[in-house]
């Protein structure tokens, strides 16, 4: 196994173990969250129903009068003041039983009679004169309550209204106090959350009193129902007060959620940054990859046309050759050489100078067939001698635009370049032009080994070089492409290319006239 393989299972195991980590940690905050959330809402229930027992309780204390409006509250009062009264009345007679008569007419527990006479003959003493006196007393005071016998007809016959059933009605319950109990014990319980109240008659099952309309339906769903009876007093009626806390869930989830996102947003910005640093040392290490292969190809690229011109000059030195074709022979490799080393060195620094935001080009009208033309003569012994051939389509009329001459020629050598050295055994190369009025269309065509789709993705990225085995069988260091690239958008055009694997590549460009 490879060094370079090495790495990439050790960045690759690193990743997917902290990937684990992060998504284990957001998994272990969940079920922390989850497990809160349970928590609040148990001490939430306990605090309900602490509440509520202690308003039950407190309702259970209190009177039958407690629970009615303030006008009926007074005239129950009234009433049983002067039941009261009433029964001193009585008290008073049956006391004194030797100077009354006719105290059948005077019944314990029946109210508002007054018809006692003194016996005739009986000779009344001080103490005798005391009784009549508190009994008349009484009875004055018992009149003015009264105001006359229309208070105790209506009252007499309305009283069956304040047994414990008829209390409850929406008419005559006081609702306030019911709803001021329970918001004081809870929030004395530590619940500030108001809930919609409901009274229930579950034998009839309807609701006497909801203090907000149209919630009926979720108060019976409410798991919150406690029963009460008014007084302590049983009733055939089973009367309940139920609560419904609408916002109690949200709420409870609330301060639980939001420490959950605020974890889940810190997990996932340090996962970010984590393969963020990933990415970046994978680019490095992809850039150190690239920058030793451009290295080593430039100087094997370099080394090529040195070696051949060093031998050229020896041949010429060492032979003394007094053929004239032959030293034309010798000064044309070394010219050719010589030119292939420039074209070389000055792809590489009109790369770099096109990474200058100032880099500016000398636009002219150009004739790009003539470009096309004398760039291809420069190929012909080669592809001559590979078998292949160089075929022209150029169809673009006028033939001419507006570009940096130098350029374009570089752009057209790297193109047919590229196509002789990925056309292998079939060096059939197809040149051709088209256009209008406003664009003109130039492709190059090869049948060679194609590019895959992966690799197409990245080959106009400046020293990216299409994997082929040996980095030495195919000649070129990895600006080529994407130094057409630059070119064509620096003249505002357009590149796109075409291939299948063991077919061949079309590269097309669409530039502005």
């Amino acid at each position: 196994m490879t060094n370079k393989e090495m790495k990439k299972i050790f960045l690759i195991s690193l990743a997917t173990l902290f990937t684990l980590a992060a998504f284990s940690l957001m998994a272990v905050q969940y079920v922390q969250m989850k497990r809160t959330v349970t928590v609040s809402d148990n001490l939430f229930n306990i605090s309900v129903n602490n509440a509520m027992d202690d308003m039950i309780e407190q309702l259970d204390r209190l009177k039958v009068e407690d629970y009615i409006s303030q006008q009926d509250r007074y005239m129950l009062l009234k009433f049983k003041r002067i039941e009261e009264l009433n029964t001193q009345m009585q008290d008073v007679v049956k006391e004194n039983y030797n100077v009354f008569y006719d105290t059948t007419l005077v019944q314990v527990g029946v109210t508002m009679i007054d018809s006692v006479h003194l016996l005739p003959g009986v000779k009344v003493s001080s103490s005798d004169s005391a009784a009549i006196s508190r009994y008349n007393t009484i009875l004055a005071t018992r009149d003015r309550l009264q105001n006359g016998d229309e208070f105790y007809n209506r009252f007499v016959n309305d009283i069956s209204e304040y047994v414990v059933d008829n209390i409850m009605t929406s008419n005559t319950f006081n609702h306030y106090l019911l709803d001021s109990l329970i918001t004081d014990k809870l929030m004395v319980n530590g619940v500030d959350i108001a809930p919609y109240i409901g009274l229930y008659d579950y034998t009839s099952d309807r609701f006497l009193y909801c203090n907000t309309e149209g919630q009926e339906q979720k108060l019976r769903e409410s798991p919150f129902k406690y029963r009460f009876h008014p007084n302590g007093m049983m009733s055939p009626n089973e009367y309940f007060i139920v609560l419904h806390f609408p916002l109690s869930s949200l709420l409870l989830k609330e301060n639980s959620t939001l420490y959950f996102i605020i974890s889940f947003v810190l997990i996932f910005l340090i996962l970010l940054l984590f393969f963020l640093s990933m990415r970046t040392v994978v680019k490095q290490e992809k850039l150190d990859e690239m920058k030793t292969d451009f290295i080593s190809n430039m100087t094997h690229e370099i080394k090529t046309p040195l070696a051949t011109i060093s031998l050229a000059c020896e041949m010429l030195q060492d032979g003394a050759p007094t053929d004239n074709s032959a030293n034309s022979t010798y000064l044309g490799i070394i010219n050719e050489e010589s030119r292939r080393m420039r074209i070389l060195v000055d792809t590489i620094l009109q790369n770099a100078k096109m990474a200058n935001k100032n880099f500016s080009m000398n636009r002219q009208q150009v004739d790009l067939h003539k470009i096309i033309e004398s760039v291809a003569k420069s190929f012909q012994l080669k592809i001559s001698n590979a078998g292949g051939t160089i075929n022209y389509h150029l169809d673009a009329e006028p033939p001419t635009l507006l570009a940096d001459e130098l350029h374009l020629t570089n752009l057209v050598y790297n193109l047919i370049d590229n196509a002789v050295k990925y056309s292998g055994s079939t060096m059939d190369i197809d040149v051709s032009t088209s256009g209008d009025a406003d664009h003109i269309v130039l492709c190059v065509k090869d049948h060679g080994i194609g590019i895959s789709k992966e690799d197409q993705k990245h080959i106009f990225e400046k020293f990216y070089r299409v994997s082929t085995g040996n980095i030495h069988n195919v000649k070129g260091f990895g600006i080529g492409l994407n130094y057409v690239w630059q070119v064509v958008k620096l003249h505002g055009g357009e590149i796109t290319v075409d291939s299948t694997p063991g077919e061949g590549s079309t590269f097309t460009i669409n530039l502005p006239r």
